[in-house]
Parts: structure tokens; sequence; C-alpha cells
């Protein structure tokens, strides 16, 4: 991922990596976006299923060269936040 200014590519993007995004903002940095994510998960998360989330995050930096800071996991609505910034 070359920039952030194209919301399409953003989804698309998660979307590749199992993750359903809700919103996007500040995405018209160009350099870096804010994101809420679905989690396909119940109530809770088990150690396995967030070395699944963490792993998909990881495979995603490296493959669209970008770095992802996990903002917040919110199992009541069932998302995570996470920014994002692309690397030029």
């Amino acid at each position: 991922m070359k920039n952030t200014l194209y919301p399409e590519i953003i989804y698309e993007t998660f979307e590749r990596y199992g993750f359903l995004v809700l919103r996007i903002d500040h995405f018209d940095r160009g350099n870096y976006a804010e994101i809420r994510a679905e989690l396909n998960h119940s109530d809770y998360l088990d150690v396995k299923q967030l070395q699944e989330i963490t792993t998909k995050l990881n495979l995603m930096e490296k493959n669209e060269q970008i770095k992802i800071h996990i903002v917040n996991i919110d199992m009541i609505h069932k998302t995570m936040r996470v920014n994002i910034i692309t690397e030029e």
C-alpha cells in the first residue's frame, strides 16, 4: 500500500486478510489512517484466536509495507481499532 488516499484499497486490503472494515478516518492525510474493523469471534478471545489476529496483522504489515498500531480490541462490540502508517 503506497498511501491511504483511496479508502477502497484499504477496504480491499483488510478484506483479503479476513477483516471487514466498518469505518476509516483520517485517510486523507496520505500516509496514515484510523481503522475500525469487525472481529468474527464470540464474546471473548482465547489465546489461539488472539494469535490468529496478530498473525494476520503481521502478514499485512509485511506484505503491504505498512506499520499497524493496535489501539483497542473491543469484545463488547466485537471490533478492533488500528492505526496504519504507510512506509514512504
